[in-house]
């Protein structure tokens, strides 16, 4: 019985519970007051081939279960490589913040998890092609907390295993030139913090995912009646299957919105989300998704084998779309919202290096500086790519 009693004892303490008094110094890097929890997500990280780089994307789920606030003050992103250490990065001050968002959609200046609350660090580690693929990504997070029981120290979250796999090879859904890859893979993206917690767990669909808009010569995506979807350039365009594979699903009939207006024609679910969309089975666990398409124009029904290049619809402006846009995306699971987004690699297309000239009078002109030829890449955020 003696024994338990100093357990539970410990246990009180380490609950914040006030049992007894302690000295005011703060312990560091004793666990028993470092109420830190730490839970990576997904599974297991991928490789994004992009911009002449190599880069993942992983997530840490970080909770306080203490009674005080614990800011972060640091984050360590170390690669294991046969047996050594790669330091990929270390992230502090306005870039650490930028990288962190508490749930429940509050706003933080700076990375303080709240007494019961949880928030997520975002992890976009890059490296160059030569160093190779490690086997696994080490997180250490410096904390600080000030108060009874608690405590400050370097907590090291749980490995992220690496599948060394190169993305897969797909063609574009698109052809043509001006294409921006809008909301593109980067730690910034609105993709890259789409959340969606679907039957109890955490999930983003949207990772690696690009938003496809067509600019013309004036940087706008428009030319005309900006409220009507027939102005825009990417409206109506070919959708093509990017390989060959199987259909798994289509939804069709959902109208369009009209652009810009702030108003969307059905209510949002989990079903009416994507718009019109196109889901095809690529083998191997990977989905190719397409979203938002124009009502009337789909090409195909579950079960259709289709072939790299075939026109499987035209592209719209449905669902949770602003504007005539092809949402993309490659996925472990043949759903948009239920899934892991998973990186991809186009076959070969053209970028453009481009400036926006702004004349006296406010007009923009889209200059194209130079081209250049890319083989098994994924367009990263913003680039601008013909197809």
């Amino acid at each position: 019985m003696k024994t338990l009693q100093v357990l539970a004892v410990a246990i009180a303490i380490a609950l914040g519970c006030a049992i007894s008094t302690f000295a005011e110094d703060t312990p560091v890097n004793d666990p028993l007051y470092m109420h830190l929890t730490t839970i990576p997500q997904p599974g297991e990280a991928a490789i994004l081939d992009g911009a002449g780089h190599k880069h993942s994307a992983y997530e840490i789920y970080v909770t306080n279960f203490g009674t005080t606030p614990i800011k972060i003050e640091q984050i360590d992103v170390t690669a294991k490589a046969g047996g050594k250490d790669v330091k990929l990065e270390t992230d502090a001050g306005k870039k650490l913040a930028s990288m962190y968002m508490p749930l429940g959609g509050a706003k933080a200046e700076a990375p303080e998890v709240s007494p019961g609350q949880t928030g997520v660090f975002f992890i976009f580690p890059d490296f160059v092609p030569d160093q190779g693929i490690p086997e696994s990504f080490e997180t250490a997070i410096k904390m600080e907390s000030h108060g009874e029981h608690s405590g400050s120290g370097t907590i090291h979250a749980p490995s992220i295993k690496i599948n060394p796999a190169a993305p897969i090879v797909i063609q574009s859904p698109l052809r043509g030139k001006n294409w921006s890859a809008v909301n593109g893979p980067s730690n910034n993206s609105v993709h890259r913090r789409a959340i969606l917690p679907i039957n109890g767990l955490p999930k983003i669909g949207q990772r690696y995912a690009i938003d496809w808009v067509q600019l013309g010569d004036d940087n706008n995506t428009f030319s005309g009646d900006k409220d009507k979807n027939s102005s825009y350039h990417a409206w109506d365009q070919e959708i093509h299957a990017v390989a060959d594979g199987k259909i798994v699903e289509v939804k069709d009939g959902v109208p369009e919105n009209v652009p810009n207006s702030g108003k969307i024609a059905v209510q949002i679910t989990y079903d009416t989300l994507a718009g019109n969309h196109i889901i095809q089975d690529l083998g191997g666990g990977h989905f190719a998704a397409y979203a938002h398409l124009r009502p009337g124009t789909l090409k195909v029904k579950v079960g259709d084998t289709v072939h790299a290049g075939d026109v499987i619809a035209r592209l719209g402006n449905t669902g949770n779309s602003s504007e005539p846009h092809l949402h993309f995306q490659v996925c472990d699971a043949p759903s948009f919202p239920s899934s892991e987004g998973l990186p991809f690699a186009i076959d070969q297309f053209t970028r453009q290096d481009f400036t926006v000239d702004k004349s006296a009078d406010g007009k923009q002109t889209l200059v194209v500086k130079s081209t250049h030829p890319m083989t098994r890449e994924e367009p990263m955020e913003d680039e601008l790519d013909i197809f």
